[in-house]
Order: C-alpha cells, then structure tokens, then sequence
C-alpha cells in the first residue's frame, strides 16, 4: 500500500449545526481515532481531501499532520457521502495504525479483460465488489485485479480461486463468488415461457382425481 501525506486541522466545537457551517464553509468534518488514544476532533479542506481521494483512492497509508504538529499514521475507516449529491462528502473517519501490527481493510475489487461469455452475448455480474483482507499495512494491496476474460457463459470465480500473498489473510468466506458470467436475461425468459407451456399442457392432459380426506386429517385441521 502507498504512503501519501495529508494536513488536517483540529476542530473545538460539535454538533450538526457546526457540521453544517463547515461543509457551507468548504470543509469536511471528521475524526481520528484508536490505538486507546484520545479521539480527535478534525476538519479538511474539501476541495483538497477530494484531489487527494482522486490521486491515492482510500486505500491509502496516510502520514497526516494535525495543524502542523507531528505526523500521525492513520488509514481512511469510512467516508460518508451525500446520498443524492455523491460528490458531496459529509463526513470522515481515520483510524491510527501501527506499520507493525496486522489491520483489516475492505479492499476493491477490479475486473479485467472481456469474458469469452459476454462476445457470445452472456452476462457479465459482479456481486463482490470488494474484500475485506487482514495484513501488515505495507501488504495491502491498492485492489485485487481478477483477470476474467477465460469465463465462458455459466462460468464463475470465488474467493476461494484468487490468488494472493501467503501474508494475506481473506475474511471473505472462500464460496463467495467474485465475477460470472450468466445467460441473456431474453434467453432465460424464453426457456422460463417454454417451461411453463409444458406444464400447463401436461396439467391439461391429467385427470383430475377427487380429493380424499381422511378423518384423522380433519381431526389435525380441527386441533390446529
């Protein structure tokens, strides 16, 4: 993982409304935290949290100086965005870390190549779009590219079928599949109409047989 430097500053007054003058002002409000120190107020400058988001992405090891002071090794927890306005960020979270000790990181996923599947007109889906991995801060990969041009349709990669570093631990369970490629929706449709003509034909060629029911069954809906 990349090492990045960024200048925050501290932050002395709380609240929804202060929240909302600093996002009015240009500046995103967050908060540090962990390694059973104090949690620290902070603030960012928007415009230049969002360039450094663009540069880095937030898989980022970051040596960030609080109003000038010494440098603090945190990585990015969480990132609230405006639910309709996504470009707008609402708030942050860092965590600090030791270059030492193992972190959990939730790490995106990126696809490559064009399936075999898809060019015979089936359906690339990619229901994990990331993974949490558990490493040394230096072994955490920036993304996890899973090359899946070889998928023919009806094909699917897991978790289990990555290849990853030893040193990396995935919390993932290994079942969980990463990229398939599925038949046209249209195909499907048909052979499901298909089906259901077939059923409907085999229902009409069957007599209907009167419905037998016992005393003892009667006796059970009568209990219940």
């Amino acid at each position: 993982m990349q090492q990045a430097k960024l200048e925050v500053q501290p932050r002395d007054a709380f609240g929804k409304q202060h929240a909302r003058a600093l996002r009015r002002e240009g500046a995103v409000p967050a908060v540090l935290y962990g390694r059973s120190q104090d949690t620290l107020a902070i603030q960012l400058n928007a415009r230049i949290f969002k360039q450094f988001l663009r540069t880095y992405g937030e898989n980022v090891i970051i040596n960030m100086e609080i109003g000038g002071g010494n440098p603090e090794t945190v990585i990015i927890k969480e990132i609230q965005r405006d639910p309709v306005e996504k470009h707008q960020l609402v708030h942050a979270d860092f965590i600090r870390i030791s270059l030492d000790e193992p972190v959990t990181s939730p790490v995106p996923v990126v696809l490559v190549g064009t399936p075999l599947g898809v060019e015979e007109g089936g359906v690339l889906e990619a229901p994990l779009r990331q993974m949490t991995l558990h490493c040394l801060p230096m072994q955490l990969p920036t993304e996890i590219s899973v090359d899946v041009s070889e998928l023919d349709i009806g094909d699917a990669i897991h978790v289990g079928d990555l290849n990853l570093s030893d040193e990396i631990e995935v919390i993932d369970e290994s079942e969980r599949i990463v990229a398939m490629v599925s038949q046209p929706r249209i195909q499907l449709e048909e052979e499901a109409e298909d089906g259901e003509g077939e059923g409907e034909e085999t229902a009409e060629e069957q007599p209907l047989e009167p419905e037998v029911i016992s005393r003892r069954q009667d006796d059970d809906e009568a209990e219940d």
